[in-house]
């Protein structure tokens, strides 16, 4: 995730990308190519422009296949022409929280996955999907919701956090989405520019 000096997640046009710089996209591919899988809740992946994944020849040398792109959502209303649905390698996986029955439409480009968010069970009941694909590897980009959700269930093992030098002003939304420091270990810092870079991992 990506934050402003006054700890907002998006910039004046709602859209993490006012925020971010060369160096955190470079950084922010690297953690994608780690992964099994990209979580993503719906409305970060339609205000983000999300696209499938890729294979990218900077990550050949790490010898494993893009991750697939799994998108939470309760009104699974998507424009299915959009690249969300398009030019990857694999299908992208639609987490369905809503109850709501997908149109053959949908279920011809993407895999369906009904993990009802009304659940208590909800995080482990996602994790648990994802694992039964071979995906266990899951990096989450927010949104702040979705993150929230399963920071509060203790499923976040590491936060890779990027400050950005930025400032938006007015009233950050979302506290529940940044890591507390006394639930987290800081084991890596790094620097470009005015931009700072922090691993943090879960203290157990």
């Amino acid at each position: 995730m990506i934050i402003s000096q006054d700890k907002h997640f998006v910039g004046p046009s709602d859209s993490s990308r006012d925020l971010t710089s060369e160096s955190d996209l470079k950084l922010l591919l690297l953690l994608r190519a780690l992964s099994d899988v990209v979580l993503v809740g719906a409305n970060t992946a339609r205000m983000e422009n999300y696209r499938q994944p890729k294979a990218r020849e900077e990550f050949a040398f790490l010898n494993r296949k893009p991750p697939r792109l799994a998108v939470v959502s309760s009104s699974l209303d998507f424009d299915l022409t959009a690249p969300l649905f398009h030019g990857g390698q694999e299908q992208t996986i639609v987490i369905n929280v809503g109850g709501k029955t997908p149109s053959a439409a949908l279920s011809e480009i993407a895999q369906i996955i009904d993990v009802p968010s009304a659940s208590s069970s909800f995080v482990p009941d996602l994790i648990a999907s994802l694992s039964e694909l071979e995906l266990r590897k899951i990096t989450c980009e927010g949104g702040p919701s979705l993150l929230a959700q399963l920071l509060e269930a203790g499923a976040v093992d590491e936060y890779d956090l990027t400050v950005s030098p930025l400032t938006v002003g007015g009233t950050p939304a979302w506290s529940d989405a940044l890591p507390q420091e006394s639930d987290w270990d800081l084991v890596g810092t790094a620097a470009s520019g005015d931009f700072n870079f922090k691993r943090l991992l879960l203290r157990r």
